[in-house]
Formats: structure tokens, sequence, C-alpha cells
């Protein structure tokens, strides 16, 4: 495993996180929408291709996850909704709930979908633009958003680099199998 130290690491500031209840607006019509650790009812249809499925947790693992996490206030789910249908799902990480992996003033990016029939409309790239949105918005200490992406996980890794992140060249060991750290600038 290689870890990134950078002397650019900022520390989180005191200023107070607010979270937002209202739904964001993206183009193409995809809208952001908070989650409760509860909700996983709400995007329980989100079904991936086999191949893609190896690469996120089941759902339901997730929702579990969160509803026994002791960082709850760090972990915020998400729903991507257009038109009053739910097309994607994901969780944002902050301080001490983020991977072993990531800086500090990072925010991280996980269990990112989108359901299978939704995908190639653009709602990916939406998602990505909303989720710094709402890191702008409610959490001006964090500099970056930063993920983990499989090494076999090519789809991803190409749509990923098209929103604009970043490869770190940081290569961690995940659940299975070597994970390439991706960044993507906020806020600067």
């Amino acid at each position: 495993m290689r870890r990134s130290t950078s002397p650019n690491s900022l520390q989180p500031n005191t200023l107070e996180h607010r979270k937002t209840a209202e739904p964001i607006e993206q183009g193409c019509g995809a809208m952001l929408k908070a989650l409760s650790r509860f909700d996983h009812a709400i995007v329980a249809h989100l079904k991936l291709e086999s191949e893609q499925e190896q690469f996120v947790d089941p759902l339901d693992m997730v929702f579990s996850e969160l509803q026994n996490s002791s960082r709850r206030e760090l972990e915020h789910p998400f729903s991507i909704v257009v038109r009053d249908h739910v097309v994607g799902f994901f969780v944002l990480r902050e301080q001490s709930a983020v991977p072993e992996w990531s800086p500090p003033d990072a925010i991280t990016l996980h269990s990112f979908r989108i359901g299978q029939s939704y995908q190639g409309n653009g709602y990916g790239k939406a998602a990505i633009r909303l989720a710094v949105g709402w890191i702008l918005t409610n959490r001006p200490y964090a500099t970056r958003l930063m993920l983990g992406v499989n090494v076999r996980n090519v789809t991803a890794r190409e749509t990923y680099l098209k929103s604009g992140f970043w490869d770190t060249g940081v290569t961690f060991c995940g659940p299975i199998g070597p994970q390439n750290i991706l960044e993507m600038k906020v806020g600067l």
C-alpha cells in the first residue's frame, strides 16, 4: 500500500456544519436528496449489472453499516432523483469517518451507483457535480472529493476521470483487490 501525504492538507475548521434539507438541482433535471440511515427502501430498486455489483457493497449492507455506525453525523447518504424517479445513490464521509488513505481536508465518496436502467444519461456526472455543490455549501473546510475505484472497474474509472477526477497515483488494497485513489479539487 502506498499512502499519499500532502503538505497542503488542512485541518477542518470549526464552522457550524449544515445539512441541506432541500433537494439540490443540477442540469439534466437531477437532484440530490439527503436520506436517513433508515431509507434503504427508497433506493432498494437500484440494480446493477453483475459485473458492476462486485465492485460495490450491497445496499442492505451499506444501510446496516450506516445504522450501526458510531460516526453517524459524519456519514451522509444521498439519493439522486430525476423527475420524481430515484436513479442513484451514494454516501459522503468526512473527518474521522474517511478511510485511512484520505487526508483530513477531503470528503470521500462511497457506494456510488446509478441504477442499470438509468445509466448512460449523464446522471452519474450530474451526481458528482451535485456532491461537489453540497460540499461547497455545507463543508467549506473540504478542499477535495476523493474515492477509491477498483483497478478492474475500468468503466467506473473512465467515468470518474471524465467527470473531473484525476488519479493520485496512490494504490490501496481494497476488499476485492487494489484500488486507485482518485481526487477532485473543490472550491479552489
